[in-house]
């Protein structure tokens, strides 16, 4: 239950502030790597997650800041490589508040990772790998 002198104090110091992202008015903007490196996520997860520390320049300042590389497998970032940044964090890096965008810039596309073993549709195992097993199969 809030009492009176709670509810004056609050009153008297102001409403509180809205934070702002570092992107605030603008959906993306380029921004150069200064490092690139990984790091681990927080406690239930295990992995090794690709980050890079940006610069961008908002209204004669350079602010940095660290996004997420999103994407399977190697990438061709190195520092003083150009990209693009949006707004998205990264759920299990902290203070990871911003994504890499992949085909602009330096920034290239990534490969098509294709699996060598097919896996079985519907829970049913292929029918190639049982003919070979010397099994009679129906095949309609």
């Amino acid at each position: 239950m809030i009492t009176i002198n709670q509810i004056t104090d609050r009153k008297a110091r102001g409403p509180k502030k809205k934070r702002k992202t570092l992107l605030t008015g603008y959906p993306q903007k380029k921004g150069y790597c200064m490092r690139v490196y990984e790091t681990k996520p927080k406690k239930p997860n295990s992995a090794i997650r690709k980050v890079a520390k940006v610069t961008i320049k908002l209204k004669n300042k350079r602010k940095n800041l660290i996004a997420y590389i999103p994407g399977f497998g190697p990438h061709n970032l190195q520092p003083l490589s150009t990209v693009l940044v949006k707004g998205g964090r990264c759920q299990d890096l902290p203070g990871v508040k911003y994504r890499l965008v992949r085909k602009h810039y330096d920034f290239l596309a990534a490969e098509r990772f294709v699996r060598k073993n097919r896996r079985s549709k519907f829970s049913v195992k292929n029918l190639e790998t049982k003919a070979k097993k010397g099994k009679a199969v129906r095949i309609e």
